[in-house]
């Protein structure tokens, strides 16, 4: 045997040894490692990445808390202090789009992240992209984004069973694609294939909600691992009665967990409401509450009510980014029909008054602008567990006429309304 041959490759292990005994005097891995490897290269150049936990408010709300899509979202919010209200976990630069971050973690749990102070590609500013979540874990992670700031994480055990088990099916990805070209908008189209192609846009979005909350349930209802279950049921911001069921079975499996007994009961109190929402029917009388607007004035919505002809109830939050995002078009709908007796009465479910004041401000609302909290009589009054929710109501009969109204479909319910009326005139 040439032991000379050898020599080299005992020292490079002897110096692999060392360096490992530095880090780890007991001459072992750390088993609560993790470290993630970041590719954001496609929307992002620089920038702040920042992991976050929920705080302990947010914690023991559990499954009956209230998130949205729209917390994806983050246009129009300012860098400006976001850090000083986050729990934040680690952070790190993004440097020609890659970041690297690694820390401990002792038991698998749901995060989010936030890039901060960021540029693309081309130098331009970004704005703050908040809400992204994903299941933090032991072991080597890697996250990738596209062009789209679509993310996915992939080396995790648990994220693969909670999230990409239906993200990165092949039938979500199939949706996915075809919603992507159906909201780009299409030269020369006429008014009629805009709308046309808005509402084949919706239509599949809503079918990409369906198939990701049929994912989230077979992993909440059924999978052998208990932990599974229970980041599933955390992390999912799409309500339904399959929830409650689901946080009972898991009470059968962990009772003495302290998390599943808290939401046990708050899932029986969702149930209640959600039978409550049900009431709410187009057709249905509407509610009566006070609220405060920014100025401290107390507002009604049977006040609001007094000389308009139709009144659109909207809940909303800072945090939802597709209540943001509806907002220029009910600024547009109500600067055209706001002469003829339409109005907007909005009501936020912020729990911090900071958020709802800087949203409010950087989207100038020029309508009745009241809140806050999702525990504030409003939201029981309407059976409210989740944002964007609206109603629309004949104010002189005080009658809902639709419910949930978005985009062009608001647009028809006006014009529809306000043409009889101008017929009947």
């Amino acid at each position: 045997m040439n032991y000379r041959r050898l020599i080299p490759v005992i020292c490079v292990l002897a110096l692999a040894a060392c360096s490992n005994t530095e880090n780890d005097p007991a001459g072992q891995a750390d088993p609560n490692r993790y470290t993630i490897t970041g590719d954001l290269s496609a929307t992002y150049q620089n920038g702040e990445f920042v992991v976050w936990v929920s705080n302990p408010k947010q914690e023991d709300a559990g499954s009956g808390g209230m998130m949205s899509a729209a917390s994806m979202s983050g246009a129009g919010n300012s860098s400006t202090g976001i850090k000083d209200g986050l729990n934040v976990l680690a952070e790190a630069p993004i440097v020609n789009g890659r970041v690297f971050l690694e820390g401990t973690v002792e038991t698998p749990r749901n995060v989010y992240f936030y890039v901060l102070n960021a540029t693309g590609p081309g130098g331009m500013r970004m704005a703050p992209v908040k809400g992204q979540s994903f299941v933090l874990e032991p072991g080597d992670l890697t996250l990738t984004m596209d062009g789209r700031a679509k993310f996915t994480v992939e080396g995790g055990h648990y994220n693969d069973i909670v999230i990409n088990s239906w993200r990165l099916s092949p039938e979500y990805l199939e949706h996915m694609n075809a919603y992507n070209q159906s909201v780009q908008a299409v030269e020369g189209e006429t008014e009629d294939e805009r709308r046309a192609r808005v509402d084949r846009s919706s239509e599949i979005f809503n079918e990409m909600l369906q198939l990701e909350s049929q994912g989230r349930q077979q992993v909440a209802l059924g999978h052998d691992d208990p932990l599974a279950r229970k980041l599933t049921i955390q992390s999912t911001w799409l309500r339904g009665p399959w929830i409650t069921d689901a946080v009972r079975r898991l009470a059968e499996l962990l009772p003495d967990d302290p998390w599943v007994s808290e939401n046990l009961a708050s899932e029986e109190q969702y149930a209640a409401s959600r039978a409550k929402a049900a009431s709410f029917a187009v057709g249905a009388q509407i509610r009566d509450f006070e609220a405060e607007t920014l100025d401290g004035d107390i507002v009604s919505v049977s006040g609001a009510s007094d000389g308009k002809e139709i009144i659109l109830l909207e809940f909303w939050a800072s945090w939802c980014g597709p209540c943001r995002a509806e907002i220029p078009h009910m600024k547009q709908a109500y600067s055209e029909h706001g002469p003829n007796g339409f109005e907007i009465f909005s009501f936020t479910v912020d729990d911090e008054r900071e958020d709802w004041e800087e949203a409010s401000l950087e989207e100038d609302l020029p309508w009745i602008n009241a809140g806050m909290g999702l525990d504030h009589p409003a939201t029981g009054a309407y059976g409210v567990t989740g944002v964007p929710a609206n109603f629309l109501v004949d104010a002189r009969s005080g009658e809902i006429v639709a419910r949930n109204l978005r985009g062009h479909k608001l647009d028809e319910a006006l014009e529809e309304y306000f043409g009889e009326q101008s017929n009947e005139g």
